[in-house]
């Protein structure tokens, strides 16, 4: 209860994830490195930078699913270890997304089961997501038979109905059609007009400069400071 009343007092200008001094490797090698950084409630952040840069581990990192790392990581003012307000709002969307067997009925329902969400609450939540991620044409679909641009949606919605409001996403349109993408960019723009907080990483100048509020450049590693919305080098 005091973790979620935290929640609830926090605003826009509340620091969701305030790093400092981070440096984590994989074995001997410096695999992300960021002196400080810290991201709004409700913004919209873009990690940039090539192939084998640091976005995704950072993501990650953010996400509590890597460790253990130097440097302090904190969720609204709390260190991110066993920080079990965050596992209940967050989610890490993969660049490709699983889905479980079934239908995307069935995904939604199964992930509300998870966080023992039945009933009327369940379908509450599930009718919400499926209108407004315009999902209801896919309900009765094999979660296997989506396209790229479908599957991110489904897995999106699916998080947003047990209960996620802070995003991350790994380049959420990598290797997609233009039909696809043009999906994606839409779902993501939904997400930031509801107010969620929204961190992914992209190769795609145009979906940045489309969603993301400002940019944080990576190279070798190392984030570099806070970029703006126009920055795109």
């Amino acid at each position: 209860m005091q973790n979620r009343a935290l929640y609830d007092k926090a605003t826009r200008d509340t620091a969701a994830f305030s790093v400092l001094a981070l440096s984590f490797r994989y074995e001997r090698r410096i695999a992300c490195s960021c002196p400080s950084l810290t991201i709004r409630l409700g913004e919209s952040v873009a990690f940039t930078g090539p192939n084998g840069s640091g976005k995704t581990t950072m993501l990650k990192l953010l996400n509590g699913l890597l460790g253990p790392y130097e440097g302090s990581i904190e969720f609204l003012g709390r260190p991110l270890a066993g920080n079990a307000l965050l596992r209940k709002r967050s989610v890490y969307v993969h660049q490709h997304p699983v889905l479980f067997a079934g239908t995307v009925r069935d995904n939604l329902e199964y992930a509300l089961a998870l966080k023992r969400l039945r009933g009327a609450e369940a379908s509450r939540r599930i009718d919400s997501a499926v209108e407004r991620f315009a999902v209801g044409p896919l309900l009765e679909r094999e979660a296997g038979r989506l396209s790229g641009g479908e599957t991110q949606r489904v897995a999106v919605a699916r998080a947003v109905a047990a209960g996620a409001d802070i995003i991350l996403l790994d380049e959420p349109t990598s290797s997609m059609d233009a039909a696809s993408e043009a999906v994606v960019r839409s779902l993501l723009l939904e997400l930031k007009r509801g107010g969620a907080t929204l961190l992914f990483s992209a190769h795609d100048e145009s979906l940045v400069r489309a969603v993301a509020d400002r940019q944080i450049r990576f190279d070798g590693g190392r984030a570099s400071p806070d970029g703006d919305k126009g920055d795109t080098q």
